[in-house]
């Protein structure tokens, strides 16, 4: 039996006795760095995603100032991300509660504005999700910078679409046949990402 084999006879044969209750999400000590919520990306989530218990919990925020301006890296917590077919959900969840030490999702990005207040970029690496749709298996994970050229605003703020089940952003929506919901306010904490997946992996 092959590694491979053996980790899915594993994952199979104790995942049921496997935790994957969450604990609660961490605050961090605030210090320089806070973030305003009216520089925040606007999301738009497909309104399944949202009722099937993958909504946004919290979004972290560290932001700089640069020579250019003010870059923000923020990262979203999403309650869980579900696949589209249920037995590859079941290894997948498993799978992150192991190597993570979290069932959910956490999708990073890092927004440029400049000294003038307008937007330079959003930088999403890693996380772009190009032309898939929602219900993509697998989904690719690209990396793009956008320019404020091709992207759409609400209020001056930046409109990201959640185009995929795990929660890949783009400039625009891929599914336009599914109902969306737009997410203009959320708990937003201080924090980075190297924080976060510190405190899931129990560091001290």
């Amino acid at each position: 039996m092959n590694r491979q084999a053996l980790l899915l006879y594993l994952i199979l044969a104790f995942g049921s006795q496997y935790d994957c209750a969450e604990t609660s999400l961490p605050v961090f000590p605030v210090s320089e760095g806070a973030c305003q919520s009216n520089n925040l990306p606007v999301l738009v989530q497909p309104e399944e995603d949202i009722r099937s218990g993958n909504d946004l919990l919290a979004t972290y925020c560290k932001a700089e100032i640069t020579p250019q301006g003010l870059e923000m890296k923020i990262s979203y917590v999403f309650r869980d991300e579900l696949h589209p077919s249920i037995w590859k959900d079941r290894i997948y969840r498993i799978y992150r509660k192991f190597k993570y030490g979290r069932t959910m999702d956490i999708e990073s990005v890092l927004v440029r504005w400049k000294v003038n207040g307008d937007l330079e970029e959003i930088d999403l690496k890693n996380v772009y999700s190009g032309d898939q749709v929602f219900r993509s298996d697998p989904v690719r994970h690209y990396d793009s910078v956008l320019k404020p050229a091709k992207m759409e605003f609400r209020n001056l703020r930046p409109v990201l679409f959640v185009n995929t089940w795990n929660h890949m952003f783009g400039e625009k929506d891929t599914n336009p046949q599914l109902p969306k919901m737009e997410i203009l306010d959320t708990e937003l904490r201080y924090g980075s990402r190297e924080s976060l997946d510190g405190y899931f992996r129990g560091d001290n």
